[in-house]
């Protein structure tokens, strides 16, 4: 086709057939052109973040001599782009092939720039959609800091990426990295966990920004000798600030050492939402941590003595129960019941004090006594107990001996020498009895004799 209304035949008929064709276009547009005017160059230029960007280009490479002529490309009254035609006599192409030109390509760009949308709502999508899903299993504010940085590390194409977190006193906990050289993640935390992070000026940009910062070029950014950013070897960074409802809680930093970045419009957006479900991610990690800490500390008071710090009753007797049940042990446990000689005395005449920290005393002598595996618990007032299980229990007897004499001792309580004794009995599974409550019974039978003999431990009969 030699005719001037070919080309925008062609050109009609590739868009019918193809769903973004801006660079078969411009081949058509190129071809077409250095036949009829000489065009040895044909580029498609976008409006990207503010700036002219080549998209696209046909023709000779390197520089072109002779004239430049500029198509601009609009749609919908909007100027996308713009076409340049190196070389020739590109003014002498018809001015209505010049239009079908402008209006093909700019269809074209448009299409081009949807797509590229598209294509980064669904990265946008893909990345929130990610720290969620595996923030939920985040089992700590740690384990949620590495996701984050992996995240932005990953979506971002950054070579290094950093995250820093701190207490609700702005103190650094953690530095977390992904993609960095050996032994600087621990260069990081050795000069930034414990430390104030409002002493880091990246932090306080970030603190007084409230969305992430771009940095193009680190020698035009104030940051600090040996801070975040220069221990990181960054050429280039975007700072993410997670804000919470409380505040700022951490910031994840990442960038390149290999290059200066130009940061697009696309990055900056991405950031800011990476940065606004990071510190979602991060929080939620952070509570489920404190959850975890609340459980324990009501477990621990569920089954141990709040004076003593030993196990209670509660737990003393699922031990017990768990020795002599045929599936978790193998029937065979040692009971020692323990009951303190003239605790009542200390208590009436030198205070309830002074008893409380008798008992505690007492308590830190048991666990130097016990063996791996045994179980010291107090039982309440001054009656204690040891369970040894298994094949402990042939040591019952000596360990017995043991406790008696160490609790015989004397006490150092508040510059006072307190003396106290201890009448132990000692009962066995399955020979004096084969469940829980016989198992105490011959036990405490046999601690009422020894304080009636005062001579040393009692065995059960």
């Amino acid at each position: 086709m030699d005719a001037p209304d070919a080309l925008p035949v062609q050109l009609a008929r590739l868009a019918r057939e193809e769903s973004a064709p801006l660079r078969s276009a411009l081949d058509l547009v190129h071809a077409a052109l250095a036949q009829r005017s000489g065009v040895r160059r044909a580029e498609v230029l976008a409006h990207e973040g503010g700036e002219l960007v080549v998209v696209a280009r046909a023709g000779e490479p390197g520089p072109v001599p002779g004239e430049c002529a500029v198509v601009p490309l609009r749609h919908g009254g909007t100027e996308l782009g713009l076409l340049h035609l190196h070389g020739g006599d590109p003014e002498g192409v018809d001015p209505a092939v010049r239009a079908a030109v402008g209006h093909h390509l700019a269809v074209a760009l448009r299409d081009v720039a949807a797509a590229r949308e598209q294509a980064e709502l669904h990265r946008v999508t893909d990345a929130v959609r990610r720290l969620f899903e595996e923030g939920a299993r985040a089992s700590s504010v740690e384990a949620a800091g590495r996701l984050m940085a992996a995240v932005t590390a990953d979506v971002l194409g950054a070579e290094r990426t950093a995250v820093m977190l701190v207490d609700p006193d702005s103190l650094v906990t953690h530095v977390l990295g992904i993609g960095l050289p050996e032994g600087l993640e621990q260069q990081l935390a050795a000069s930034l966990v414990g430390r104030l992070a409002r002493d880091s000026p990246a932090w306080r940009r970030a603190a007084a920004a409230g969305g992430p910062e771009a940095v193009d070029d680190v020698a035009t950014a104030p940051v600090r000798p040996g801070g975040f950013v220069r221990t990181l070897g960054v050429r280039s960074y975007v700072s993410l600030p997670l804000m919470s409802a409380e505040g700022l809680v951490g910031t994840a930093l990442c960038g390149d050492v290999t290059r200066r970045r130009t940061w697009t419009a696309a990055d900056r957006a991405l950031a800011e939402r990476l940065a606004l479900q990071g510190a979602v991610v991060v929080d939620n990690a952070r509570l489920r941590e404190l959850e975890r800490a609340h459980l324990r500390q009501l477990e621990h008071r569920a089954f141990h003595d709040q004076l003593t710090g030993l196990p209670n009753r509660a737990a003393l007797l699922g031990c017990l129960g768990d020795a002599l049940d045929p599936v978790t042990g193998d029937g065979r446990v040692a009971l020692l019941l323990i009951d303190l000689d003239g605790f009542k005395r200390v208590n009436d005449t030198l205070g309830h004090h002074t008893g409380d920290v008798l008992l505690q005393q007492v308590a830190g002598r048991l666990r130097e006594l016990l063996p791996a595996g045994a179980t010291a618990a107090r039982l309440g007032g001054d009656e204690l107990a040891v369970a040894l299980p298994g094949p402990a229990t042939a040591h019952a007897a000596d360990l017995a001996r043991a406790v008696h004499e160490r609790l015989g001792q004397p006490y150092g309580i508040e510059g006072r020498a307190v003396r106290t004794g201890a009448s132990i009995g000692i009962a066995h599974a399955p020979r004096h009895a084969t469940d829980t409550t016989g198992l105490l019974r011959a036990a405490d039978e046999a601690m009422y004799r020894a304080k009636r003999a005062g001579s040393g431990p009692r065995t059960a009969p």
